[in-house]
C-alpha cells in the first residue's frame, strides 16, 4: 500500500506497543503510541489519526470509555479497532456496540493486521469520496434553492397576482409545486373594458411556469392599448409558437367584459367551458372550447373568432377554471366534472361561489396522489348605472355648433395625420388601437386623452365599418338573441368584404384658446341613418341596446357633424 497512515496504538503494556510499532513501520505507516486512555485522548485532540488500535482493559480510563470520548471529539469518521485478549462472543459484540468498527484478538498476526488496515483504508477512501460528494450535493442544493427563490420572486413579480384588485373579479390559484403553470392576468382597456385571461401550460412546475410566461406581456400591453381579445389571441399564438419548443403549447381562455354595452366576449382555446350563471345559479350560457391551444397553428391557420353573450343588464357571473380544477373531481367526463363544480356554486349566494368551489376542490385535492395546478376565476357582470355613464361624460357640455367644412381642418394645427384602409386591411387589423398608439406617440403622457379618444374613435370607426360598409342593422340587437346574431352577421360580412375603404384624419389644434383634437371618419359606403340609430337611446340607460355610442360621442365632444348621409362624420374634442 502506497498510502502511509497515521495509526494510533493505545495499550498499557509496553511490549505490545513495541510490537505494534515495529509491524506498523514495516507496513509503511506512522505509529502514534499512547499507554493510557487519558494520554490517547490528548494525542487524539492534537492530531486526529487515520486509524486507532485500542486495547480494552487498561488502568484508569478503559478502552470502552476512551472510544466513546473519541467518537464525541471526532469531526469525521475514523476507524477504531479493539485489540484484546478477551475473545468471547459477548466481548466482541460489546466492543462493536460501544462504537468500534472491528475487533482483533491478541496475539495479532502481522498479515491479518496488514489486511485489516488495508480494508480500513479502502473504507476511509470511500468515506472521503462520500463526504466530498455530499458536500457537492449540498452546494448544488443550496444553489438550487437560491435560484428557486429568485425564480419564484421573479415569477411572482411578473404575474403580479397580489396587484390584481379589480372590483369585478375574484380568483383563486393553487400551484401543484412551487411554480404554477396556470396564469391569471387582468387588464383594463383605455375605454374601461375588463380583459381577463386564464392560461394553462402543459405540465406543471418550473418548466410549465416558464412556458406560460410569453403570453403575459402581449396580453397586458395590447389590452392597455385597446386591442380586442381576438387580436390579442392571435398575437399570443405567434409568440408561443415562436418561443416554445414544438411539444409545448398553452391552453387559454380570454374574456372581455363591456359593462356599458352589457356584452361578454370569449375566445376559448383548449380550456374547460366558461360558464355564465345568473343570480340563482342557473347556467345561462357556456363558451366551450372551439379553438386549439395557443402555439400549435401558424398565423395563417389561426382562428381568432370570438363568441358573444349579451346579458341584457341582468346581473350574472362568468366562471372560468383550468383543467386541474376538474381533475380533482371524481368524474369520467369533462361535462360531468363541470356539472359538479357548478352544482356546488349553485348552492350559495353569488358572493360565496368562489369560496364554495375552492372548498370543494381543496377537500378533493387532499385525497389525490398526483396533483395539477388549479385556477378559478369569477367575473361579476354588473349592470351599468345611469350615473356611471354620465359621470365624467356629463361634465362636457356641448357648445354651439360651429360646423366644419367637409374634409377641412380649421384653427391652428399643431399636428395632423391621415390614414386610408381598404377591405384587405379592415379584415385583419385592429384599427382603433393602432390609431390610438400613433396618437399617444405624438401626444404622450395624457391618460385622460387616451381613454376619451379610444371611446370616440371606437364608436366612429365601428359605425363606419358596421353601418357604412357592412350595412348591419342595429335594431337587430333588440331581439332576445339579437346581439349574438348581430355579431355573427358582422363576422360573416367582414370575411366576405371585397371592396370599400375607410379614411381617418386626426389633428390637434387650438380653438378659442383651447387645445382640441379634431377627427374625421369617412367611409366609401352609402351612409346610414344616424338619426335612426341615435333614436335607439330612447328609454332608460340600462334598457337601450343601440344608439348609446352616438350619445356618448356627443357628450364627450364639443362638435359632432354628420355629412354625406352619415358616410362622413367630423368631431372636435377638447383636451382639458
Amino acid at each position: 500500500m502506497s498510502q502511509s497512515l497515521r495509526v494510533m496504538v493505545v495499550d498499557d503494556a509496553r511490549t505490545n506497543r513495541i510490537v505494534f510499532e515495529a509491524m506498523l513501520k514495516k507496513m509503511g505507516h506512522e505509529p502514534i503510541l499512547a499507554e493510557s486512555g487519558e494520554e490517547a485522548i490528548e494525542l487524539f485532540k492534537q492530531s486526529q489519526p487515520d486509524v486507532v488500535l485500542m486495547d480494552v482493559m487498561m488502568p484508569g480510563m478503559s478502552g470502552y470509555d476512551t472510544v466513546k470520548q473519541m467518537r464525541r471529539l471526532a469531526d469525521s469518521w475514523i476507524p477504531i479497532v479493539f485489540v484484546s485478549a478477551m475473545g468471547e462472543n459477548q466481548d466482541i459484540v460489546r466492543g462493536i456496540q460501544i462504537g468500534a468498527d472491528d475487533y482483533l484478538i491478541k496475539p495479532v498476526n502481522y498479515n491479518v493486521l496488514e489486511i485489516k488496515i488495508q480494508s480500513l483504508y479502502q473504507r476511509i477512501q470511500m468515506a472521503q469520496q462520500l463526504a466530498d460528494q455530499n458536500k457537492i450535493l449540498l452546494e448544488h442544493r443550496a444553489k438550487a434553492e437560491e435560484e428557486g427563490q429568485l425564480a419564484q420572486e421573479f415569477m411572482r413579480r411578473l404575474a403580479a397576482l397580489d396587484k390584481i384588485s379589480d372590483p369585478l373579479l375574484d380568483f383563486h390559484l393553487t400551484p401543484a409545486e412551487d411554480f404554477s403553470g396556470d396564469l391569471i392576468a387582468v387588464a383594463r382597456t383605455p375605454a374601461g373594458q375588463l380583459h381577463v385571461m386564464l392560461a394553462d401550460s402543459t405540465g406543471h412546475g418550473l418548466t410549465s411556469a416558464l412556458a406560460v410566461m410569453p403570453v403575459l406581456q402581449p396580453f397586458q400591453v395590447m389590452s392597455s392599448k385597446g386591442f380586442s381579445i381576438a387580436a390579442i389571441a392571435g398575437e399570443i399564438n405567434q409568440k408561443v409558437k415562436a418561443y416554445l419548443p414544438h411539444n409545448r403549447f398553452v391552453a387559454a381562455v380570454l374574456l372581455s367584459l363591456d359593462v356599458e354595452r352589457g356584452v361578454v366576449e370569449v375566445w376559448n382555446g383548449g380550456c374547460p367551458p366558461a360558464v355564465v350563471m345568473d343570480e340563482s345559479g342557473a347556467t345561462v350560457c357556456q363558451f366551450i372550447s372551439r379553438h386549439v391551444p395557443l402555439g400549435i397553428l401558424s398565423q395563417e391557420e389561426f382562428d381568432d373568432a370570438v363568441e358573444h353573450h349579451f346579458y341584457d343588464g341582468k346581473p350574472c357571473q362568468v366562471v372560468l377554471c383550468s383543467d386541474g380544477a376538474l381533475d380533482c373531481l371524481e368524474s369520467d367526463s369533462l361535462k360531468s366534472a363541470m356539472e359538479q363544480l357548478m352544482a356546488v356554486a349553485k348552492t350559495v349566494s353569488p358572493d360565496r361561489r368562489l369560496a364554495a368551489m375552492q372548498e370543494l376542490l381543496d377537500e378533493r385535492r387532499e385525497e389525490m396522489e398526483s396533483r395539477d395546478d388549479i385556477a378559478l376565476i369569477v367575473v361579476n357582470c354588473s349592470q351599468p348605472l345611469a350615473e356611471e355613464l354620465s359621470g365624467e361624460i356629463g361634465a362636457h357640455t356641448p357648445i354651439a355648433d360651429k360646423s366644419v367644412a367637409a374634409g377641412e381642418m380649421s384653427g391652428e394645427v399643431e399636428w395632423e395625420f391621415s390614414l386610408t384602409l381598404t377591405a384587405a386591411q379592415l379584415k385583419r387589423l385592429d384599427v382603433v388601437p393602432m390609431l390610438l398608439g400613433l396618437a399617444n406617440q405624438i401626444e404622450p403622457g395624457n391618460a385622460a386623452l387616451s381613454g376619451k379618444l379610444f371611446l370616440v374613435m371606437s364608436e366612429l370607426f365601428n359605425n363606419a365599418l358596421d353601418h357604412g360598409l357592412l350595412k348591419l342593422d342595429s335594431t337587430l340587437k333588440h331581439d332576445p338573441s339579437g346581439m349574438e346574431r348581430y355579431y355573427e352577421q358582422r363576422n360573416t360580412r367582414l370575411k366576405l368584404l371585397g371592396t370599400g375603404e375607410i379614411t381617418v384624419r386626426l389633428a390637434k389644434g387650438h380653438y378659442d384658446g383651447q387645445a382640441c383634437i379634431q377627427m374625421v371618419f369617412r367611409d366609401s359606403g352609402e351612409g346610414f341613418d344616424h338619426k335612426d340609430v341615435e333614436s335607439g337611446q330612447e328609454g332608460s340607460v340600462t334598457e337601450q341596446r343601440h344608439g348609446r355610442g352616438i350619445s356618448l360621442v356627443k357628450n364627450l365632444c364639443q362638435e359632432v357633424e354628420y355629412l354625406r348621409h352619415g358616410a362622413e362624420v367630423h368631431v372636435r374634442m377638447a383636451l382639458s
